[in-house]
């Protein structure tokens, strides 16, 4: 199993900066400049959740940093089960790519007790 990257409460709300907003410090990506990205967490080969994202700050070349909020409505949906997850963009050029990625393992979902 993958080493966790995202550690998920379900029922939780992961909003904007400052909120828990799941923050991606991306190093060698492409330009983000007018691109569409999201965050889709996959069970095998379907995706259970897609989370929008946003390009907050940098500017390619340099780093570029992007927030992928989560509502508490797509979080209270998982249940706890092994997850994979993909950060995708769609370039202004149309061109789709992969940001990053991890495997079944990468994403885990915890839930209180009641």
């Amino acid at each position: 199993m993958a080493t966790p990257i995202i550690l998920l409460h379900a029922g939780d709300a992961y909003g904007a900066a400052g909120q828990g907003a799941i923050v991606w410090t991306l190093t060698n990506a492409p330009n983000l400049t007018g691109a569409t990205v999201s965050l889709k967490i996959t069970r095998g080969d379907a995706v259970v959740v897609t989370a929008p994202g946003t390009v907050v700050s940098g500017v390619y070349p340099a780093a570029q940093v992007v927030h992928t909020p989560i509502t508490a409505t797509q979080t209270i949906t998982l249940t706890l089960v092994s997850y994979g997850f993909r950060l995708v963009a769609t370039l202004s050029n149309g061109d789709i790519v992969t940001l990053h990625h991890g495997e079944a393992g990468s994403v885990v979902v915890t839930r209180q007790a009641t």
